[in-house]
């Protein structure tokens, strides 16, 4: 196991038992999990379980909210669709294909196709009621293959999930939409995760065609590119008044479906600055015309001009959690963290150890019953440096909880909450008057530390877990 600051993502992923290593042995079987598994597919453990789900929640209930709607479609399809969409003539070679009674399949490598499909659904149901933009959103899981010397931990992988969204528009509210998905990564980024967008740590790179290969390698018209690009570049100036976040421009580097803009994240690691792209909006020339979408939002909608615009927020999943852990040395917010709160009972050799005892294991039970990921530690007034550091440096909790003799004497809690943007623990004493109110009074402490999660998501997600074991 690394050490220190020769620790990876993958190292911490491996501690907060949030992914198995492909390395890691089965012990019946005496081979690598890789074995069975495959190569670039993560397995997401008992505590990365529960932070998939959690955030899987938190971001269908937020862009609910925002208005977009939530779908789920299949992880396979008939190549039928591909070939519609193109996949097979450009993608084949990074697809997985099999056979099903003499008919071609694959596993779906984007989203995007099925989405277009359920927008065409709902127009020949609704025709023109239906509200636009059409602005649709998926926690998608997709597998595209990679050489197997590509792959690397989470940071590149052959199965992987997206905040995947896709918004039909019309040109005249292109610009607004495309700003208005920025502020939807800002929020995310600050709330969820207390990553701070700013010109120090952030900026955008618009990606424009090479106007003398348009027809050749860019599909689409001139005409189309240069309202594309200028929309973007609108938006991107918006960003830039806003929020001075600095914008660079870069021709010939758009996909040769369209422009986009790329949202690239400034980290320091170790004294020197990273840059990693998180977010992206895409603009979409191929799929409007292979799906025919151009002449049937002109039939029912009257609209000459319309848009298809891929964006996520966070992009890969697996990807994005990895830099995280990797940014934050293995720490994950309150709403995500394996083990939300560590009840540790530091015993005396007394006879007070008893209502040690009963104290911490009553506050276990009851915040597991409200819903927390749970881990009662039995510790003493001498080991329990010992513990402390194993604890902070291998499950490091979002909150560990103290009992010995004193609390029970003076009848406070001594909680130490984890503040990811100052990178320590800050200290609260709280008073409480039995069991019933020491569970009040950290689920209460509980809630300040998700209310930024509750302004996104109205609510916030309970995936209970007792992970005594882990410590």
């Amino acid at each position: 196991m690394a050490g220190g600051q020769d620790k990876t993502h993958i190292d911490y992923a491996y501690e907060l038992d949030i992914t198995v290593k492909p390395d890691s042995r089965v012990p019946v079987f005496n081979r690598e999990f890789a074995t069975f598994t495959g190569a670039g597919v993560p397995l997401f453990s008992l505590g990365g379980g529960p932070a998939r789900y959690a955030l899987a929640e938190v971001l269908a209930k937020f862009h609910a909210r925002r208005g977009y709607y939530v779908v789920e479609t299949p992880i396979i399809a008939s190549t039928e669709l591909f070939k519609v969409s193109g996949h097979i003539e450009f993608y084949r070679k990074n697809m997985y294909l099999f056979d099903i009674e003499g008919h071609e399949f694959a596993v779906k490598p984007m989203n995007c196709p099925y989405h277009i499909l359920l927008f065409l659904n709902e127009v020949a149901k609704h025709r023109s009621k239906l509200p636009l933009p059409f602005k649709v959103f998926e926690f998608g899981r997709v597998h595209r293959y990679e050489p197997s010397g590509s792959i690397y931990g989470l940071l590149r992988v052959r199965g992987f999930t997206q905040d995947d969204a896709h918004i039909i528009v019309p040109g005249g509210m292109v610009i607004d939409v495309v700003y208005n998905v920025f502020e939807e990564m800002k929020l995310v980024l600050e709330k969820l995760f207390k990553l701070g967008v700013s010109p120090e740590t952030f900026k955008v790179r618009l990606s424009m065609s090479d106007k003398s290969l348009i027809g050749k390698e860019f599909m689409g018209s001139r005409e189309e590119w240069e309202g594309a690009e200028e929309a973007l570049r609108e938006a991107a100036g918006r960003i830039n008044e806003k929020y001075g976040i600095e914008v660079v421009e870069l021709e010939g580097e758009a996909a040769f479906y369209g422009p986009k803009l790329d949202f690239i994240m400034i980290l320091e690691e170790s004294g020197v600055s990273k840059e990693w792209q998180m977010g992206t909006i895409q603009f979409d020339f191929n799929l409007p015309r292979r799906f025919r979408l151009y002449e049937v939002v002109r039939e029912e909608f009257g609209i000459e001009e319309v848009y298809i615009i891929h964006r996520a927020l966070l992009g890969s999943i697996e990807r994005f959690l990895g830099v995280y852990l990797e940014h934050r040395k293995g720490r994950m917010p309150f709403t995500l963290a394996p083990i939300q709160f560590a009840v540790i009972a530091v015993k005396t050799g007394d006879e007070v150890d008893r209502e040690i005892d009963d104290l911490a294991r009553g506050i276990a039970a009851g915040l597991l019953e409200r819903g927390f990921r749970v881990a009662l530690k039995e510790s003493s007034k001498t080991g329990l440096s010992s513990d402390v550091r194993h604890i902070e440096s291998t499950a490091k909790p979002a909150a560990n909880v103290f009992i010995g003799a004193k609390e029970v004497g003076e009848r406070v809690l001594d909680v130490r909450v984890f503040d990811l943007e100052a990178m320590k623990r800050r200290r609260h004493v709280i008073p409480y008057s039995d069991v019933g109110d020491a569970v009040d009074k950290l689920a209460r402490v509980a809630e300040e530390l998700e209310e930024p999660v509750r302004s996104l998501a109205g609510q916030t997600p309970r995936i209970p877990a007792d992970f005594s074991f882990m410590l």
